[in-house]
């Protein structure tokens, strides 16, 4: 097989929790933290441990998994984007060989708290000169992500005019073809502010301003949240003929298996901030190893699912994870004094991967072929 084009290795993730911060007695606020001593200052807690996945040149990865488990964290640490209370720190992130996340030479983040208006944090110029063109994005709900006080065919053409030299007009150009091609009217949207648009309208913009780099990748986070059933239906169609068309390689964070069940080659399960699953989506639909994937595959409306079976019990903040067993446990059938006592690795079964002591033992029910 080929080296992957995307690469994330062991990457790890703090969050920032006000009532621990206020319950310990540690000094450590505002520390630099030297990431391989993995000492967190107060209120610090790690959330996402040891992550690593990659993705091929054309190839649609899902990532998948409860809401509060992680998906949308890892994506953002995966590409240096978090803001706030939420810090890397540790592993690597490589784009077609190069190392991308650390950068050499970059300077060492303090703890102190980001106050941003954004969600996403687009401000190191290093990263963005490292991903250059190479990376589009797609985020839900789109109306915040655009600046409100420019016109959304300005914002679409700013990758161009930073990595590209082409003219202003050329800019423009290229613009008015990509709304076209998401079918969105070209001039109308050119000049028109995120307010003045539909939520609709205002995803398809978004989904035109990854696309107008030709980028090898495309990362989308939950691209369909918030909107209407037809209207996704219809961006949806769109999102898979484009990356089809374009052979783009594509990140798809989602909950929605269905939508994953159409679009994506390979899939992993997420869960408490830990890959528990991966493998090729058809398989792990059909033959799942670890029991929170058949819980979820008989838990969420799936053509050929006839009764919806919800998975008992709460999935834990991640800051509350158990770090040495496994935290799928409490809510597990299948679980026995093991699982609560060692944490499962991710190994290799079949065509995929399971973190799950019993693996072999269970016979798993996943949807009817």
């Amino acid at each position: 097989m080929s080296p992957p084009l995307f690469e994330v290795r062991n990457l790890a993730v703090a969050v920032y929790d006000e009532d621990l911060a206020a319950r310990s007695t540690s000094k450590g606020s505002g520390l630099v933290l030297e990431s391989e001593e993995r000492e967190l200052p107060a209120g610090w807690r790690p959330a996402i441990s040891d992550l690593s996945f990659t993705v091929q040149a054309g190839e649609v990865l899902a990532i998948v998994g409860e809401s509060g488990g992680g998906k949308t964290l890892s994506l953002l640490g995966s590409f240096d984007l978090l803001g706030g209370g939420a810090r890397v720190i540790g592993g690597e992130v490589f784009l077609d060989g190069d190392r991308i996340y650390p950068l050499p030479g970059t300077r060492k983040r303090t703890w102190r708290l980001r106050r941003k208006t954004s969600r996403y944090n687009f401000d190191d110029s290093d990263w963005r000169q490292a991903v250059g063109m190479d990376v589009g994005f797609l985020f839900q709900n789109a109306i915040t992500a655009w600046e409100p006080t420019s016109y959304i065919g300005d914002q679409a053409g700013e990758a161009l005019g930073e990595h590209t030299e082409l003219t202003q007009e050329e800019i423009e150009e290229r613009v008015f073809d990509a709304l076209g091609d998401v079918k969105l009217p070209k001039t109308h949207n050119f000049f028109s502010f995120a307010h003045q648009m539909s939520r609709g309208e205002a995803q398809r913009a978004m989904l035109a301003a990854a696309l107008i780099k030709s980028p090898r990748l495309l990362v989308a986070d939950e691209p369909l949240s918030g909107l209407d059933v037809s209207v996704a239906a219809a961006i949806l169609d769109l999102i898979r003929d484009l990356q089809r068309k374009r052979n783009m390689a594509m990140i798809l964070v989602t909950h929605d298996l269905a939508m994953v069940a159409s679009i994506a080659d390979r899939v992993a399960i997420m869960y408490a901030g830990r890959i528990v699953e991966s493998g090729p989506s058809n398989d792990v639909f059909h033959d799942p190893q670890h029991p929170y994937t058949a819980g979820l595959l008989t838990s969420i409306p799936m053509p050929g699912v006839d009764r919806l079976q919800p998975i008992e019990g709460d999935a834990p903040r991640l800051i509350e994870v158990p770090p040495d067993e496994c935290a799928f446990a409490p809510r597990c059938p299948y679980a026995v004094a093991t699982c609560r006592e060692s944490l499962p690795e991710l190994e290799p079964a079949g065509s995929g991967a399971v973190a799950c002591f019993r693996h072999t033992e269970l016979n798993l029910r996943g949807l009817p072929s």
